[in-house]
């Protein structure tokens, strides 16, 4: 995919986090009156019909604003996201939580997947394939609650992936070729998921087997800061 000019990406990246956090479609009064670009409404329109134009943004029927599409999402995450760190608060969260799974593997599965989806807001599952396959998932509720679940089908298909967790958690691991979260996107994803995204890093180790940590959820979601949660927690077991 070639690069965007830097006005056109900058918007992108705009639009792409301001819709994570308000699920709303994005018009270019709303950049405008973000006060985060010294460029005219008339700039801004005509940057965002260039995005328009190369697939990037798409007006929903019952809106005047745009939302990124699967070709937007896979450009943020190639190019604009980054792994953070997880602020001080939720790492001290979380290095406890690693304790307690060093401790007991078992913790892995009772408590793990519902700390991570607590945190991130999203679907979690972690899942072990080191004797029989052991996969425990979290967060369907709060999951549910997000406005894209208003539309019935999303949501029986969304709980028809849950009912077969263990398989999606063998595409997962088998699907998943890199030591760091890899992200997924509508077709992309190596389960049935077509309207969904996910989050997906492996590891394997003498003390836990073969392993999958994923966060899986509407397109709409906060890949920079699922990737980076996965990214450490994951790394903190296995160092």
């Amino acid at each position: 995919m070639n690069k965007l000019g830097t006005r056109e990406e900058n918007i992108l990246n705009f639009v792409i986090r301001d819709y994570v956090r308000n699920a709303a479609p994005i018009s270019s009064g709303r950049i405008f009156d973000s006060g985060s670009f010294r460029l005219s409404p008339a700039t801004i329109r005509n940057a965002m019909l260039e995005l328009d134009r190369e697939g990037f943004l798409e007006q929903p029927h019952t809106s005047s604003g745009r939302v990124p599409t699967d070709k937007a999402y896979r450009y943020f995450v190639d190019n604009l996201m980054a792994f953070k760190e997880p602020p001080k608060k939720e790492r001290v969260l979380l290095d406890e939580l690693i304790k307690d799974v060093r401790a007991s593997h078992e913790i892995l599965f009772e408590n793990f997947a519902r700390t991570l989806s607590e945190e991130l807001g999203l679907f979690m599952g972690v899942a072990s394939f080191k004797e029989n396959a052991k996969v425990e998932g979290f967060g369907l509720e709060r999951l549910f609650s997000e406005p894209e679940f208003d539309d019935k089908n999303l949501t029986v298909e969304f709980s028809r992936l849950v009912d077969n967790l263990e398989k999606v958690a063998e595409r997962f691991f088998e699907g998943t070729s890199k030591s760091r979260p890899e992200v997924f996107i509508g077709e992309e994803n190596p389960v049935e998921a077509r309207e969904f995204s996910s989050v997906v890093m492996k590891f394997s180790n003498d003390e836990f087997g073969n392993c999958v940590i994923f966060s899986l959820g509407p397109k709409r979601m906060n890949y920079e800061r699922a990737s980076s949660f996965i990214n450490f927690v994951v790394k903190d077991i296995i160092r």
